[in-house]
């Protein structure tokens, strides 16, 4: 059977995958998803990164205990949370101000960011194609797709949704 894919199809794949998906606070995993935030305090990790959003509204990364790319956003506001938005932005709000963004606004869809095991912290959508990073990549001898594993679910969920709108 051949049925072609047309926008708005994937538009609409898009948010009831993105319906399934959690929307609780992210915290010791490595990848945050589209709707997902970071609370003071909380953070992503993968071996030794860790990507901090900081009680003073900083988003960091640190290498072990050492800071290798930041935001720059220390005590411009308090209580301040990491949001990646259903457009692909990432953002620091403190209540509704925007301390900071990655500008990596698109199409409302799916995204993810990940720390990837080569350090670099990546934002990317639903073709897997990288929108954002800090680029703080290091080679490593252990690479591997990153990018493939977060989507393993929700692939899952669009064949489910596919095989729904077939039948």
């Amino acid at each position: 059977m051949t049925f072609f894919i047309t926008f708005p199809s994937i538009f609409l794949l898009s948010l009831a995958v993105l319906s399934i998906l959690p929307t609780t606070p992210a915290s010791a995993a490595s990848t945050l998803y589209a709707g997902q935030s970071l609370n003071p305090g909380q953070s992503l990790t993968q071996g030794n990164y860790s990507f901090i959003m900081q009680q003073d509204c900083n988003l960091v990364l640190y290498d072990k205990n050492r800071a290798v790319w930041s935001t720059e956003t220390s005590g411009r506001a308090s209580g301040c949370v990491l949001r990646l938005q259903i457009n692909g932005n990432l953002i620091i709000y403190s209540g509704v101000r925007v301390i900071w963004q990655s500008n990596s606004s698109g199409f409302v869809g799916i995204y993810y960011l990940i720390l990837q095991t080569d350090r670099n912290v990546v934002i990317y959508d639903f073709f897997h194609d990288a929108i954002w990073s800090t680029g703080t990549e290091v080679p490593s001898a252990d690479s591997v797709d990153d990018k493939a594993a977060p989507f393993a679910v929700a692939k899952e969920k669009v064949v489910e949704i596919d095989n729904v709108l077939e039948g």
